[in-house]
């Protein structure tokens, strides 16, 4: 039986483009949902759509930084694919699932206690703290579809992770529109909160429809998907793996998060800016989103199956892809940018604001396409990493750079400095180079294939 993935050459970029496809839609369709939070936001107050970036951004730290540690179990469905041990591709998938049950536990104490501590005092009572509090309330189902998501992508099979995505975003939309708005005399109009709810009920739709798949049939007698067991020495490797790597991200996060809460110290012009320009983000990142997961689940494969010498054509297909989703995403945010930030500025804000905004914006959407290259081209690094388990190498370099080359500055210059917000995402351009530069040598220097050897 032949070990491959795809029909094409192993390591090309048409074998990659195959997996990473689906994953590109999948997370395409996950970042317009983002992208339509923000914009029905903005359209009901600017107030709401600050608030809610500022209370997504603590949220992020422990709800995706638990949903990175479930994520890893991809890395181990993939080497257990690679080397032919169907039977154990469902176990680490099972040791993330139980791990979610757990932070159960987590969420609702942060969601109870935790935001006098985490959000700033801009808009809390009326919009800050039910974002929050809400996104919490339904936040273990993020690394549950994390680990589930995990199984079908590290077997190969990420379309019905695309459909599923796609599908439950769109009723993320749908409920984003009547809950934010409301309905006269049905629904009442709920701002961010509303905005939270339907995140929610999508992601729990999501998870439910991944887990009968995950149990059905076709995956229970090939790949075991319904040996439950707890296995302790398992879940320590996965956690072995998956913590640091977690928490590299958090401290990322968290530095993200801090300089949003800077930026509305230094004023609401700099928070607004900030804002936008995450959202413009969330629009052009699929693309090495999905690459990177791809990558990450090629090179797995390959490792487990004792083929790590083709983990280098992987990542050049790799870079290739990413530079061209480069084009159309230069043509949109560095020649077309104005409509993206007419969209934002449409609704209630005076025309001398529009004024001093738009051009701050126009060079906010050249530092994200900056960004986007050079974060790109860190994420393609990190998923061969990860595929061979040198996680704590990721988790130094994530939480060393993060502060001193990314919060640092912003305290420098926006707080302290008062440097246009204009040039908030040329700073965070500047933190992503150094993390693409640091990560490439650690490639070069190949020391991360001892760390699969050391762990085989």
């Amino acid at each position: 039986m032949s070990d491959k993935l795809t029909k094409y050459k192993e390591g090309s970029v048409r074998e990659l483009w195959t997996i990473a496809y689906p994953m590109i839609l999948a997370f395409l369709s996950g970042n317009l949902m983002m992208f339509a939070d923000r914009l029905f936001l903005a359209n009901y107050s600017m107030a709401a759509m600050n608030a809610a970036a500022a209370a997504g951004m603590a949220i992020v730290v422990f709800q995706y930084g638990a949903a990175t540690i479930t994520s890893i179990a991809e890395v181990f469905v993939g080497q257990f694919n690679g080397a032919k041990e169907y039977r154990r591709t469902a176990a680490p998938v099972w040791q993330m699932l139980w791990f979610s049950a757990a932070m159960l536990l987590l969420f609702g104490a942060l969601a109870t206690w935790g935001g006098p501590y985490l959000l700033a005092d801009y808009h809390y009572a009326d919009q800050g703290l039910p974002y929050y509090q809400w996104l919490l309330y339904f936040a273990v189902a993020t690394p549950m579809m994390a680990a589930l998501s995990g199984f079908f992508v590290g077997i190969g099979k990420t379309r019905c992770v695309m459909v599923i995505a796609i599908a439950g975003n769109m009723v993320n939309i749908a409920l984003d529109y009547l809950l934010i708005f409301g309905v006269d005399g049905w629904i009442p109009a709920m701002g961010a909160k509303g905005a939270a709810i339907a995140t929610g009920v999508s992601q729990v739709i999501q998870v439910a429809t991944l887990f009968v798949l995950f149990i059905g049939k076709k995956h229970r007698d090939k790949y075991g998907t319904t040996v439950w067991r707890l296995e302790p020495s398992l879940l320590l490797r996965c956690l072995r793996v998956g913590v640091p790597n977690a928490i590299g991200h958090m401290l990322e996060w968290t530095a993200w998060a801090t300089t949003l809460r800077m930026m509305a110290m230094a004023g609401e012009h700099y928070l607004t800016v900030a804002a936008i320009g995450q959202s413009m983000y969330m629009l052009v990142a699929f693309g090495f989103e999905g690459v990177q997961k791809a990558v990450t689940t090629v090179a797995a494969n390959r490792i487990g199956a004792n083929k790590e010498e083709g983990v280098w054509s992987v990542w050049r297909s790799a870079v290739k892809l990413l530079l061209l989703f480069g084009i159309p995403f230069g043509a949109l945010l560095l020649g077309w940018p104005d409509p993206i930030i007419a969209e934002f500025l449409s609704t209630e804000s005076p025309p001398s604001d529009i004024v001093l905004l738009v051009p701050m914006l126009r060079i906010t959407a050249l530092g994200v396409f900056i960004y986007y290259l050079v974060d790109g081209f860190t994420w393609i690094c990190v998923g061969v990493l990860t595929a061979a388990e040198d996680t704590v190498y990721v988790m130094w370099v994530n939480g060393v750079t993060a502060w001193l080359c990314g919060m640092l500055p912003i305290w420098v210059l926006m707080v302290k400095l008062h440097w246009s917000p204009a040039l908030y995402f040329l700073i965070i351009s500047f933190y992503g180079t150094c993390n693409a530069l640091i990560f490439y040598r650690r490639m070069s220097s190949s020391k991360w294939l001892n760390k699969t050897d050391a762990l085989a």
